[in-house]
């Protein structure tokens, strides 16, 4: 689908997110049966798995995947939370060690607080040579601010204050309550201050030809919109 589509769909997204999320799912989860797969037979971690339209491109193509979010609002907007859902702390699973193949972990880091466990349970949950996909929208992307974009260039203090004195409480995410701060180069520090992740590739979501963009501190911040990290296990 091309780029114009995709932005269609996107600014819909509010109103009626399915048709933008189930086309990103499919797009993702048809990926990560090329690079990691067959994903059939599988043990893959949905990680902030939602209403579950990752779930459901994961599994429709044969993994064994295991839902994960910690609000059971988020995970019945779909009409209901999907089969096999754990409602736990992505910064504390209640899963064994090494005890799945991959972690898909879309749109999570910025509505945490504390991105560091996040990534250490990805790590510590992982078997060797597990594969773990991180997406997240970076606090100075196009985006970044979510609802109360593009206030977020004013920084996460004086941003989010100004919004709400002109505006009110954003729909969904204030600042503080459901989105924080999450940056590119801090993130990849946590990434490469586990022992046992080892990063692949770091690329922008929607255009990742781009990917040498994510190599230079200050820009990728401000283009990157939402950015990947691939990592394995070793």
């Amino acid at each position: 689908m091309s780029m114009r589509e995709k932005w269609r769909l996107f600014r819909r997204e509010q109103d009626d997110p399915q048709p933008f999320y189930s086309l990103l799912a499919r797009e993702a989860a048809a990926d990560l049966d090329r690079r990691h797969g067959p994903l059939r037979g599988q043990q893959v971690l949905d990680l902030g798995c939602g209403p579950g339209y990752y779930t459901a491109a994961l599994r429709a193509l044969g993994a064994d995947v295991t839902p994960v979010d910690n609000s059971e609002e988020e995970l019945a907007l779909a009409g209901g939370p999907p089969e096999g859902a754990l409602i736990a702390d992505a910064g504390a699973l209640p899963l064994a060690d090494a005890s799945v193949d991959g972690v898909f972990c879309s749109n999570l880091l910025e509505h945490t607080p504390d991105a560091a466990p996040v990534i250490a349970e990805i790590e510590r949950v992982l078997r060797p040579g597990g594969w773990a996909y991180v997406s997240w929208t970076n606090w100075y992307s196009p985006w970044g601010g979510h609802d109360m974009t593009p206030y977020q260039y004013l920084g996460p203090q004086r941003g989010p204050r100004l919004y709400e004195r002109h505006h009110g409480k954003p729909r969904k995410n204030a600042y503080g309550d459901g989105l924080w701060a999450c940056h590119i180069g801090p993130t990849l520090k946590l990434v490469r201050a586990r022992p046992q992740l080892a990063i692949e590739r770091v690329e922008p979501r929607y255009w990742p030809w781009a990917a040498p963009l994510c190599r230079i501190p200050g820009l990728r911040e401000l283009v990157t919109w939402n950015c990947v990290i691939r990592a394995r296990k070793l």
